[in-house]
């Protein structure tokens, strides 16, 4: 019965494969959890990710002292990214996007101006992570740490790309105790579990978080190409997974 319907039907039958694209960017799906696993970190690791600079004077965020950005306690690290740092920033304030974009955006907006690199050793637990699924640094655009103590957290606010960008961010809850929350308006609170590994879209939705645990909240946040082909497989996985569909 194939055979006779409309060629058009019948390649689009066919040939109606997952696009990342679509499921990243035109559906803008809030979150998906992926079935990726990082080993579980040792108090020596954890002391590895801890940071005492002050992680947005760093980036030169513009709002460091701006109340309409309401954070507390709020900081982390940089593991993976561009390498010139001042000529990094120079671009940014050349495209006059410093007001508008997050940091991972501005990484894939100048991924290949700039060189971009590791900031820790072959032998850093977080490098041996990634290393096990994404073996291209090519694929990588920043490799961060968010840390939040016991209290703090991060007022509602939405993030902005230059690329129109919706499940985004690879987020590594290395640490995370019940009491913590992430909330996405309108779909409730991302289901994240210690060792829980999503991905999520903070660009189409506002959101807040809130450390209400007594451990520090510990989480690495990636920026990769989401064509490479172990995060590709992941995607379709956990998007298939989402939808209860078995083939």
């Amino acid at each position: 019965m194939k055979d006779k319907i409309p060629k058009l039907l019948k390649d689009s039958i066919e040939n109606n494969h997952y696009d990342i694209d679509i499921i990243t960017k035109t559906l803008k799906l809030p979150w998906l959890k992926l079935d990726i696993k990082f080993e579980e970190p040792q108090d020596a690791d954890l002391q590895q990710i801890y940071s005492n600079s002050d992680w947005r004077k760093k980036w030169k965020f513009p709002f460091l002292h701006d109340n309409a950005y309401q954070v507390n306690q709020w900081n982390g690290d940089i593991f993976f990214g561009p390498q010139d740092w001042k000529q990094f920033l120079e671009l940014n304030e050349k495209e006059q996007k410093h007001f508008e974009h997050d940091e991972d955006s501005k990484c894939r907006m100048f991924r290949q101006k700039v060189k971009y690199d590791w900031y820790v050793e072959d032998n850093h637990y977080i490098k041996q992570q990634i290393k096990r699924y994404i073996k291209n640094d090519e694929d990588l655009n920043l490799v961060n740490s968010y840390t939040l103590p016991p209290g703090g957290y991060l007022f509602p606010h939405r993030d902005y790309a230059m690329d129109g960008m919706g499940l985004a961010k690879i987020y590594v809850a290395l640490q995370w105790d019940a009491g913590n929350v992430f909330g996405m308006y309108g779909c409730g609170n991302i289901p994240i579990r210690q060792g829980d590994v999503f991905l999520i879209n903070n660009y189409t939705l506002p959101h807040w978080v809130y450390n209400g645990s007594n451990k520090t909240r510990v989480v690495i946040d990636i920026s990769a190409n989401l064509h490479s082909p172990t995060i590709k497989q992941e995607i379709v996985s956990a998007f298939k997974k989402s939808l209860q569909v078995d083939f």
